[in-house]
C-alpha cells in the first residue's frame, strides 16, 4: 500500500487548480521532490504527451532533464545563460 503524504492542500485549492487545469497535488509532489514550480509545470504538460505516444522526442528528452537532478541543474544553468 502507498504511504499518503499531506502536501497541505485543501480542498478548495486542489478544486481551484482543476479549474485552472492544473493538478496541485501533482505539483506539490513534483515541488517536494526538488523539481522547481515551472519545471514541475513543464514536466505536467509534457507527461500526457508521452503517455499518449504524441511527445516529440525534444518534449522527451526535455522531460528526462527535468527529472534527474543533474539534468535540472544544466537546465537552470542553461536558463542563467540565456
Amino acid at each position: 500500500m502507498s504511504e499518503i503524504t499531506d502536501y497541505g492542500v485543501t480542498v478548495e485549492e486542489y478544486l481551484d487548480g482543476l479549474a485552472a487545469g492544473i493538478d496541485i497535488l501533482e505539483l506539490k509532489r513534483l515541488e517536494t521532490s526538488g523539481i522547481p514550480t515551472d519545471l514541475a509545470l513543464e514536466l505536467m504538460a509534457i507527461m500526457p504527451k508521452v503517455v499518449d505516444g504524441t511527445a516529440t522526442p525534444e518534449e522527451i528528452v526535455r522531460g528526462l532533464l527535468i527529472m534527474s537532478p543533474s539534468g535540472r541543474k544544466q537546465l537552470e544553468q542553461t536558463n542563467l545563460t540565456d
